[in-house]
């Protein structure tokens, strides 16, 4: 039976990553619209699965150092998810992002294939000069310009990774090669959703908000941050 992740992430914020314990509850004492409306629907059940899998890797992996902050991104995930209500763009945003920020603590889960930043929009897109600035917001924008990671590579090199910018001003860059980024072109019209506005990072260091795109021509999606490294890293 599909379970949900909230004692866990109580759990977690009320003791050290390595004293507490998940107890999930199942979809038979679902109590609130979102867990109701998690458990009804199993695409988003699949993600509730990998935030698990996600946290409880994190939790392996943060240091002592780490895990007051690793404790507040998870309150608020938690609290993000109950605010979406029975909304299932915003859930599905709220997973992602969710996902994704346990990547700043060590987590390797990757997201689903099929994430898609048109049923996050659920048809609300609004062409936009600048970026989503709510959490599991989302505009329509073009690609502005599309590159390696650092400057100075040869067309259609690689190798130190990819670097994606947009025409209202958001840049995503990855250490990898985004084969959905380098299929897409200058002038493609793409969803543009934000799932991640960092926490408990240091005074003044907002980086690592990621967005999940869209290009409706590739019919490809990608989920990358805004910068080379996350809040708090080099």
């Amino acid at each position: 039976m599909r379970r949900l992740l909230a004692p866990l992430f109580l759990a977690l914020a009320l003791a050290a990553p390595s004293a507490a314990r998940a107890a999930s509850f199942d979809c038979a004492r679902a109590a609130t619209a979102d867990e109701r409306a998690v458990c009804a629907d199993p695409r988003l059940s699949e993600l509730d699965d990998l935030l698990g899998k996600a946290n409880r890797q994190a939790r392996a992996e943060a240091t002592p150092e780490e895990a007051p902050r690793l404790a507040v991104v998870a309150r608020g995930i938690l609290a993000d998810r109950r605010n979406c209500g029975t909304r299932r763009g915003c859930l599905l945003a709220v997973y992602a992002g969710g996902i994704e920020s346990y990547r700043r603590f060590g987590s390797s889960i990757p997201l689903p294939g099929w994430v898609d930043a048109t049923e996050m929009a659920e048809g609300t897109a609004p062409e936009s000069d600048a970026p989503p600035a709510r959490l599991a917001a989302c505009t329509t924008t073009r690609v502005a310009g599309i590159g390696a990671r650092l400057e100075g590579e040869g067309p259609g090199d690689f190798s130190s990774g990819t670097s994606v910018v947009f025409a209202n001003g958001v840049r995503q860059v990855s250490y990898e090669r985004e084969n959905a980024v380098i299929a897409s072109r200058p002038g493609d019209r793409v969803v543009m959703c934000l799932t991640v506005i960092p926490r408990a990072c240091p005074p003044g260091d907002d980086r690592g908000r990621y967005y999940s795109v869209t290009n409706p021509r590739t019919r490809a999606s990608w989920s990358l941050p805004d910068s080379q490294h996350l809040c708090g890293g080099a």
